[in-house]
């Protein structure tokens, strides 16, 4: 399963690379990455994914928060640095996240461990936010539990599912 989470990555950041339109992110001097190639133009900074030697992990969210974390989720945020990437999946438009550097990843994390804090204070099921839409009232996230991928609506829980598994999602989308 985290096999497949990450080979659709990866294909995905080809079908990405190959539509043209370039890779692009806004360029901190402050927060480097090792996706950047440079040089910098116009406050933008063009990037390819970079795998990391190490995979991150996610054993430290998991042990914050009491709970096991689905591996999925550590398969899709653990072996890359790279820019967000817009993509498209049955004509919804998400930014798809990626961390940008170490500091991103450990960042990304907190704000993990803070989406689960709030989700059970509401009294929702655990689920891992992986994009944003357009509409900032809902996001796509990983079900925990089954898996799966689904829309949810910010602060509500789920509207629907998207796929069945991480992996079936990646390859489903299309760069826009």
């Amino acid at each position: 399963m985290q096999d497949q989470v990450e080979m659709a990555l990866g294909e995905l950041f080809e079908r990405c690379r190959r539509t043209g339109q370039g890779l692009l992110a806004v360029h901190d001097p402050a927060a480097p990455s090792p996706a950047e190639l440079l040089p910098a133009h116009q406050g933008r900074v063009g990037w390819q994914p970079w795998r990391r030697p190490e995979p991150g992990r996610f054993d430290n969210v998991a042990d914050a928060l009491a709970m096991q974390v689905h591996p999925s989720l550590g398969a899709f945020y653990g072996h890359y640095f790279a820019g967000n990437l817009e993509v498209c999946f049955k004509g919804l438009f998400l930014s798809l996240l990626q961390p940008w550097n170490q500091d991103d990843y450990e960042r990304l994390q907190q704000n993990q461990i803070g989406h689960q804090l709030m989700l059970r204070k509401l009294g929702l099921p655990a689920s891992w936010f992986i994009a944003s839409c357009r509409d900032e009232q809902r996001l796509v996230t990983l079900d925990n539990t089954s898996g799966e991928v689904l829309l949810e609506r910010l602060g509500k829980g789920r509207i629907g599912v998207l796929a069945p598994s991480l992996a079936s999602f990646l390859r489903r989308l299309e760069p826009c």
